[in-house]
């Protein structure tokens, strides 16, 4: 009984790494095997039912709208030209392959990580990755290697409501993702060529030390900026010291400003929402306010009928088809999770834990939580249940490193680069950094 909770995530591991499955299917094996479990061992009664589909309804209409509106407006951001302004931009600072890349995926990820969460970083990464023109390998791994350094964050938000009663490890997770800080964008000129210039890989140094220095204060303060604000003091040295140390003669002197602009405003009001309403619930349901896929959904709706062209309909369809498969996944695993809280097997489950996964192994216990759960958020939710206070930092840290291997995030990378990579191939690039940043994490 104490182990029954594993039994779903072993139908879908051999689901998909066994017969190969794709992980919409892998994810609804898991889900059946789930709900047989529930209904038969654990003699569900409609008490459970009840709660564990609230749950999931609640889950889907936070975390789901979020990536329904990202994938809207990343449709309405590519048809109407706003991808390629934003890659034209990146030009026009450099035509450096090199500095592209770092100020792309590295300061400009964490602002859209910091002002919306949930990973949205990959759904407005990846496409600018690729409207600059580079490998198709490289769009699907680059924006995983430096964005986990801003998803505990938004986890870390509201702490009572997330399963940190008493406690903010905000500045203390900020702490033990600090080498990351230094690592992941160095990490980043070193998937690209075997030796990179020393001048760039010095500059690519200097933007963490920005990022270090200057999110210092901002995770003493609280979670709210602890990624945004850094990310943008970071951008802005990263463009200033471009032109003043890296400057080439290539260089255009046009400056693109229609992509800028319109993300600009899209990140302050995505960040004014979140500062404004923060947590606060519709009455008498357990469902916030504000959601960030309320931001998304806007500014794509508002850029239509700027572009007579362009058919609501054909946008509509066309996000539907590209998002059906990471929200399908997300509905299979959050009513799983919902499932095994709702009948008890999860509890049996975490008491039974071996004691080095709750002690000085728990960053490997966030980690594989969040791959298993999908998302940072749930995860720290549900472990810190069952760790000591002391190891939240930990929790958290993990958590958000496995949020490049959870299992949302693939099979979301795969419909933003149009089916071009297999599930697997996506993972096959993740996995080793993903383990090494997991490794390195527990030796700290």
């Amino acid at each position: 009984m104490a182990f029954s909770g594993l039994i779903p995530f072993i139908v879908l591991l051999v689901s998909f790494v066994g017969l190969r499955l794709p992980l919409t299917h892998s994810s609804f094996l898991s889900l059946l095997a789930g709900t047989l479990l529930t209904q038969t061992l654990f003699h569900a009664s409609s008490e459970v039912w009840g709660v564990a589909l609230g749950k999931t309804a609640q889950m889907m209409v936070e975390i789901g709208l979020i990536l329904l509106g990202a994938f809207f407006f990343l449709e309405v951001a590519k048809r109407t030209g706003i991808i390629d302004s934003l890659a034209q931009l990146i030009r026009t600072i450099s035509p450096n392959r090199l500095i592209q890349a770092v100020l792309v995926t590295f300061p400009l990820a964490l602002m859209v990580e910091g002002s919306s969460g949930f990973g949205t970083p990959l759904l407005v990464i990846a496409p600018i990755l690729l409207a600059l023109e580079f490998k198709i390998e490289h769009c699907a791994l680059l924006p995983f290697v430096s964005f986990i350094i801003g998803i505990p964050y938004g986890a870390l938000g509201t702490p009572t409501r997330l399963g940190f009663p008493g406690s903010n490890p905000t500045f203390g997770t900020f702490m033990s993702l600090s080498p990351f800080v230094f690592l992941a964008p160095i990490l980043t000129l070193f998937l690209l060529t075997r030796r990179p210039p020393l001048k760039i890989v010095f500059w690519t140094l200097s933007l963490s030390t920005v990022y270090f220095f200057s999110g210092r204060p901002f995770a003493e303060s609280g979670p709210e900026l602890a990624a945004l604000g850094p990310a943008f003091l970071t951008l802005i040295w990263g463009l200033i010291s471009t032109r003043l140390f890296l400057k080439s003669k290539e260089t255009s002197r046009k400056f693109e400003l229609k992509g800028v602009t319109l993300y600009g405003l899209l990140l302050i009001a995505l960040w004014l929402g979140k500062r404004t309403f923060m947590d606060q619930l519709i009455p008498g349901t357990l469902v916030r306010i504000f959601n960030p896929g309320f931001v998304f959904l806007l500014f794509g709706s508002l850029l239509i009928p700027l572009h007579p062209r362009l058919s609501f309909r054909s946008v509509i369809v066309e996000t539907l088809h590209r998002s059906k498969r990471t929200l399908a996944v997300l509905f299979c695993m959050t009513f799983l999770v919902q499932q095994l809280r709702a009948n008890g097997s999860l509890e049996l489950l975490t008491r039974s834990l071996p004691s080095f996964l709750l002690g000085s192994g728990s960053p490997f216990l966030g980690w594989m939580g969040s791959i298993l759960i999908g998302t940072s958020t749930m995860a720290n939710l549900l472990l810190s249940k069952v760790v000591d206070p002391t190891r939240y930092v930990s929790i958290a840290g993990g958590s958000a490193i496995g949020v490049q291997l959870a299992f949302q995030s693939v099979v979301a990378m795969k419909s933003i680069l149009h089916d071009r990579l297999s599930e697997k191939q996506i993972y096959r690039l993740i996995l080793p950094v993903s383990l090494g940043y997991i490794l390195l994490l527990s030796l700290l």
